[in-house]
């Protein structure tokens, strides 16, 4: 997740500017900002279940979608220490359930996906990951050394 997923959320949050960021484009739909930090919020809890196995939470976040007073700088920060903090959890954990790390990965994938397709058509920029490295084939030589 660190190698392939932060450099694109990172990419496509820094193309926003804050008005972009916030935008609902429609009442039934949650911002760029809402999804990142519910997305941020699934990551965290599955940090603290790599940490401490017994940890429980009292409810879900399926329909969590905050924004608060965020800014975007302060938004990239906390991605890349979300980022981080799993990563290091990750290393250190002596067992990792693989459903869990599955459903972690597909949800952060799905998301980020939002994020990238409405950065994308809300700016007209276009990220062009694998031209950049970012690409099923650097993810497989980075994960079997080749």
């Amino acid at each position: 997740m660190i190698h392939h997923y932060l450099p694109k959320l990172t990419t496509s949050l820094q193309s926003l500017d804050e008005r972009t960021l916030r935008l609902k484009e429609s009442a039934d739909l949650n911002s760029i900002l809402g999804i990142a930090k519910h997305m941020l919020e699934h990551i965290r809890r599955n940090t603290q279940r790599y940490r401490d196995p017994n940890v429980q939470f009292e409810q879900g976040i399926e329909n969590t979608f905050p924004e608060g007073e965020c800014n975007k700088e302060t938004l990239l920060k906390e991605v890349e220490e979300t980022f981080q903090a799993f990563d290091e959890a990750l290393c250190v954990c002596q067992t990792v359930e693989m459903y869990d790390l599955y459903h972690l990965v597909e949800h952060t994938g799905y998301h980020l996906g939002q994020i990238i397709d409405r950065a994308q058509r809300l700016t007209g920029a276009r990220y062009r990951f694998m031209q950049s490295g970012i690409s099923e084939t650097a993810l497989k030589a980075w994960i079997v050394g080749d």
